[in-house]
C-alpha cells in the first residue's frame, strides 16, 4: 500500500519515445547525406575536378560540425528526466541540456528542504545575423549553488516555445513549496555556430540587476522575429521561382 502511495504521489518529467525516435531519425538522416557528399565528392575528385572535389570535402566536414549539434540534442533528449517524490526530487540532467555550452551533469535526488527558489530567464544567443532566445530554468540552492535544470526552446514559426523544462519546474516549484522567481534576460557570447567558444552570461544573485538595457531586449526580440521568419521567406522564393522561373 505504501508503495502505491508513493507512486501516485510521484510526477515523471521526460521526453517521449517519438521526440527520442525523431531525433534519433534525423542524425540517421544527416549521416546518409554524409555519405553521400562523401562519394560524390570522391567521384569528382578521381573525374579530375580537384578544386571542386575539394570543396565538397570542405562541406563534409561542416556537416560532421553541425551534426554534434544534433547529437547533443538526441543525448539531451534521451537522458533528461526529473522525478518528483514526496520528500525529494530525482534528476538525470546531462553535461548537454543547454543550447548554450555544458553544464555539470547531476543524477541522483535532491531533498525539497535543500531548496530556495525555482528561478527562470530568458537568454539569448546571437550568431551570423541569427537570433535564439530560450527560457532557462534553475534551482537555487539554500546553501547558495544554483543548478541548471534545463530550458524550453522556440517553436519554429508559431511565436511559441516548448513547455517541459517549464512545466517541470512549476511543479518542482510547488512541491518544495518555493517561489518562482523571473530573473533579467541576459546574453552571453556565441561562438561559431554555437559548436565552439560559447560563455553563457552568469547567473545572477538575488540583488544583481539586469546587464541589458531595455533596447538590447527589444533588439533580441526582433532578431527571434526575423530569424522565425527566415524559413518562410525561403520557402515563398522557392515556390515563387517554381510558379514564375
Amino acid at each position: 500500500m505504501a508503495r502505491k502511495d508513493e507512486t501516485t504521489a510521484r510526477e515523471d518529467f521526460r521526453y517521449g519515445g517519438l521526440q527520442v525516435f525523431t531525433s534519433a531519425f534525423l542524425i540517421g538522416l544527416m549521416a546518409l547525406m554524409m555519405l553521400m557528399f562523401v562519394w560524390l565528392a570522391a567521384e569528382i575528385t578521381v573525374g579530375g575536378d580537384l578544386v571542386f572535389g575539394l570543396s565538397l570535402f570542405g562541406a563534409c566536414l561542416l556537416f560532421v560540425a553541425l551534426s554534434r549539434i544534433m547529437v547533443r540534442d538526441f543525448i539531451f533528449r534521451s537522458r533528461w528526466r526529473i522525478q518528483l517524490g514526496p520528500e525529494e526530487a530525482w534528476f538525470s540532467l546531462p553535461v548537454w541540456r543547454l543550447l548554450s555550452g555544458p553544464e555539470p551533469s547531476l543524477v541522483g535526488p535532491l531533498a525539497y528542504s535543500s531548496i530556495a527558489a525555482i528561478e527562470w530567464r530568458e537568454e539569448a544567443m546571437r550568431s551570423l545575423g541569427l537570433t535564439a532566445l530560450n527560457r532557462v530554468y534553475a534551482i537555487r540552492l539554500k546553501s547558495g549553488g544554483v543548478i541548471a535544470l534545463g530550458e524550453d526552446r522556440p517553436v519554429a514559426d508559431t511565436g511559441q516555445y516548448t513547455a517541459l523544462a517549464g512545466d517541470a519546474a512549476r511543479a518542482l516549484a510547488n512541491r518544495a513549496r518555493v517561489q518562482l522567481v523571473e530573473r533579467p534576460m541576459a546574453e552571453g557570447k556565441t561562438g561559431f555556430l554555437t559548436l565552439w567558444g560559447n560563455e553563457r552570461a552568469p547567473w545572477p544573485e538575488d540583488d544583481t540587476p539586469g546587464a541589458l538595457s531595455e533596447e538590447d531586449e527589444r533588439g533580441i526580440r526582433r532578431g527571434l522575429a526575423l530569424t522565425q521568419f527566415v524559413p518562410i521567406a525561403a520557402f515563398a522564393i522557392i515556390i515563387l521561382v517554381r510558379i514564375f522561373g
